[in-house]
């Protein structure tokens, strides 16, 4: 309910400055006129290369989108290669550590069972 009377004062005393500053212009009314006349053509002169501007930046935020949605897909293939191409690095030395790892895992067992038949020993 603020707002809506806020709107409505805003607007009558937008109307009322508007129609305090024609009467009270140093102007006669042909060149108040004649002066309106020209502003109305700077503003319109002004609002087309807004619709121009906004144009082409709406153009530019395209353009820059495309491309940066193809240079994410970019990025995001190479570092898939780059992954595909470690892992592939690291295969064999992943290998070797699996086969070090057994051999220690039998020589644990290796001692395991001979600390056993020396405790059946005894």
């Amino acid at each position: 309910m603020k707002i809506k009377s806020l709107s409505y004062g805003l607007i009558i005393g937008g109307v009322i400055g508007g129609i305090a500053s024609l009467l009270s212009a140093p102007s006669s009314g042909k060149e108040l006129r004649d002066q309106m006349k020209d502003k109305k053509e700077d503003w319109s002169e002004i609002f087309e290369e807004m619709k121009t501007h906004l144009g082409e930046l709406k153009d530019s935020i395209s353009t820059l989108s495309q491309e940066g949605k193809e240079t994410v897909q970019q990025i995001s293939k190479d570092l898939q290669a780059s992954v595909k191409q470690w892992k592939a690095s690291t295969e064999p030395n992943n290998q070797k550590l699996q086969q070090e790892i057994q051999l220690i895992q039998e020589k644990i067992e290796e001692l395991e069972s001979s600390l056993n038949t020396t405790k059946e020993a005894e």
